[in-house]
């Protein structure tokens, strides 16, 4: 299939022609898009460079592929982790109780996958309504007993839904958000669905602050248009009409790895908001993203070393997750199957399959069992306590689990199997 790349020249946000690349990750895949053995090397890849604009400081891509028919066949999902199963349960029971939705409260979920994050509302009393383009996806919400429409919602979705759904009372965005190519026009969309003064929007983000303290450039994809702080979303938010209520919905150690999550409420609302700090301001310097580059350079090069010294010390190393961050980490840092021997992931989807760009080949986990390995990386960090206790209870003798944080962030031990 090709896929059609279009090129911007002006902010997604503001309309500034004051964007300037500070990042250029070479030809980069799909995170999703995997490859059968007998098609390596076809999948599809174009350059993907990060950039920030210097009148509202939101970093950004300045290209958009066009995507419809890759999500429609799109598959991933955290489900069947007892993690992310607390994650959704807590966000649902928060959501309702402080804001005070009760049984009955309309829930919209934007981006809803296989369901699963509505079913904790709808367990709750909520009526709920999901919006997703993946078929699959889609066949397996309407299995759960979750509705849902197969299409992208835009200004023109949210005239066609019923009137028993609205004013919505919630509207949910969870790591989908930061997918949207244009997210003012979508913000305005939402905001003449939810209802004024008792509605409030959740939404979940990959936080910038984050990817940069943590060299976390697997989170940089074709997928993902956006990338932002607490300082930039809370400008964008109100740009659309809309106030941050809080970045403090659940505490830290109850999210999943990386997770800016906000909720806020159209201007005139009635909620209390809690103040929820901006963050550093350096994240408004050119300076800050000058020098990251050169930062990625170095932590890419010292995972790669990692790898390396360990295989020629007769150790084998294979990686734990499928999803972007395995992906995207292996094809970023120029990692292949000699070096990664395997990826495992509990998600069926793409068993027999090859990550596309580095080609490691992807498995089960019971592949550690018949193919044992000396050292697991785990992509899916925020993950690791649970993964850690799967393998135990699996496994005759689990190999060494190491995060990739502690082997891409500054002051980590590179370069010592």
């Amino acid at each position: 299939m090709t896929w059609a790349v279009h090129a911007r020249s002006r902010c997604r946000l503001c309309g500034s022609d004051d964007v300037a690349e500070f990042l250029s990750l070479g030809d980069a895949p799909f995170t999703d898009d995997f490859v059968a053995p007998s098609s390596a090397g076809r999948e599809f890849t174009a350059p993907l460079s990060v950039w920030v604009c210097r009148a509202c400081w939101t970093a950004q891509t300045q290209h958009d592929v066009e995507v419809g028919e890759y999500y429609r066949d799109y598959n991933y999902s955290v489900a069947a982790s007892p993690f992310a199963q607390t994650f959704m349960r807590r966000l649902a029971q928060e959501t309702m109780a402080r804001y005070g939705l009760g049984p009955g409260a309309t829930v919209l979920e934007i981006g809803s996958g296989d369901g699963a994050q509505l079913a904790h509302f709808q367990a709750l009393g909520a009526h709920v309504l999901g919006f997703e383009p993946s078929a699959d996806l889609c066949a397996a919400s309407r299995a759960r007993g979750v509705p849902v429409n197969q299409r992208l919602f835009d200004a023109r979705t949210a005239a066609e839904i019923g009137n028993d759904m609205l004013p919505a009372d919630a509207i949910v965005l969870t790591y989908t958000f930061d997918h949207l190519p244009d997210p003012l026009p979508f913000l305005e969309a939402v905001r003449g669905v939810l209802h004024p003064e008792r509605g409030v929007l959740v939404i979940e983000v990959h936080d910038l602050e984050r990817i940069m303290q943590r060299r976390e450039t697997c989170l940089f994809e074709h997928e993902h248009s956006v990338y932002l702080t607490r300082r930039s979303f809370r400008r964008l938010l109100e740009r659309a009409g809309f106030e941050l209520l809080t970045t403090e919905l659940l505490p830290d150690h109850e999210r999943r790895g990386n997770s800016l999550l906000v909720v806020a409420a159209v201007e005139g609302h009635r909620h209390a908001a809690d103040a929820p700090e901006d963050g550093p301001a350096n994240l408004e310097r050119w300076e800050t993203y000058a020098g990251f580059a050169e930062e990625v350079r170095r932590s890419h090069d010292a995972l790669r070393r990692y790898i390396r010294d360990a295989r020629a010390a007769g150790r084998r190393i294979a990686g734990y997750g499928a999803g972007g961050r395995g992906v995207m980490t292996l094809a970023g840092a120029g990692l292949g199957p000699g070096d990664v021997a395997y990826l495992c992931d509990r998600s069926p989807h793409a068993h027999g399959l090859l990550a596309p760009g580095s080609h490691v080949p992807i498995c089960g986990p019971d592949r550690l069992a018949q193919d044992p390995v000396d050292e697991l990386i785990v992509f899916s960090y925020g993950y690791l306590d649970e993964i850690r206790e799967q393998l135990a209870s699996e496994l005759a003798a689990s190999p060494r689990l190491t995060s990739v944080l502690d082997l891409l962030s500054p002051g980590s031990p590179m370069g010592t199997p």
